[in-house]
């Protein structure tokens, strides 16, 4: 009597777990069907069209992949970048936010025999680090050192910026048509045609929150960088 009755209880103890086991696959797939539920709502909802700044600022959005750039961004990184880098006035804003102007002492380099404006050289951070330091040299050399004189002023005049062509992927290819305008004292101002093709990459767009100090080099880099993209090569347009 005491076998049969160890028997029983066996099949018995079998028979729980069984229905255990089974009300706890039950439990799983009703999660996973809600899991995906949620899944399936998030991926069918529209991406945000507007996002609001830290300013209250509202602006338009669109999503991108992490590599990816829109044709509007690429033109407008293009024609700011190469603006400040090629235009040259010999002054800077005042420091205390008037409308007033200060001599630019521009930066000596210690690889050139020329200075470069200080805006160019805060430019200069949109574009990659090899590139960078070989454009700096060639740019002390065309810039004119009475620029710091006050008596030549030279200015980028952009004619036509074409859509960018993608060669890679976070890569494209940009073609620009400009001029240079010279001015010097008792001239209307002579033309140099400045065409080029500009070759950008994306990057990621650095961000310096949390980074105190009195040095601004951080945030010129920021800055010059903030459009998620940098110039890596820059040709000229033999077409």
């Amino acid at each position: 009597m005491q076998i049969l009755k160890l028997k029983h209880t066996q099949r018995d103890t079998l028979g729980i777990f069984v229905i255990i086991s089974i009300g706890l696959q039950g439990l799983v797939l009703l999660v996973a069907i809600l899991l995906y539920g949620n899944y399936n709502r998030l991926a069918n909802k529209p991406p945000p069209s507007l996002v609001q700044l830290a300013d209250g600022q509202t602006v338009a959005a669109a999503p991108l992949a992490n590599k990816e750039r829109s044709p509007e961004v690429i033109k407008r990184f293009t024609k700011d970048t190469l603006t400040s880098l090629m235009s040259w006035s010999g002054e800077l804003p005042s420091p205390d936010g008037t409308a007033k102007t200060i001599p630019d002492e521009g930066i000596q380099l210690k690889t050139a025999r020329g200075k470069i404006t200080t805006p160019a050289y805060n430019t200069s951070f949109a574009l990659s680090e090899d590139f960078r330091k070989e454009f700096l040299i060639k740019l002390a050399e065309l810039t004119p050192q009475s620029v710091f004189g006050g008596t030549t002023k030279v200015v980028l005049v952009p004619l036509e910026i074409q859509s960018p062509t993608k060669i890679d992927e976070g890569k494209w290819k940009v073609v620009i048509v400009a001029n240079l305008a010279v001015f010097s004292q008792n001239s209307l101002g002579d033309v140099i045609p400045f065409n080029k093709e500009v070759y950008l990459q994306a990057v990621e767009a650095p961000s310096y929150k949390d980074f105190h100090s009195s040095d601004r080099t951080a945030t010129r880099i920021a800055q010059a960088r903030a459009s998620g993209l940098e110039i890596y090569t820059i040709r000229d347009l033999t077409e």
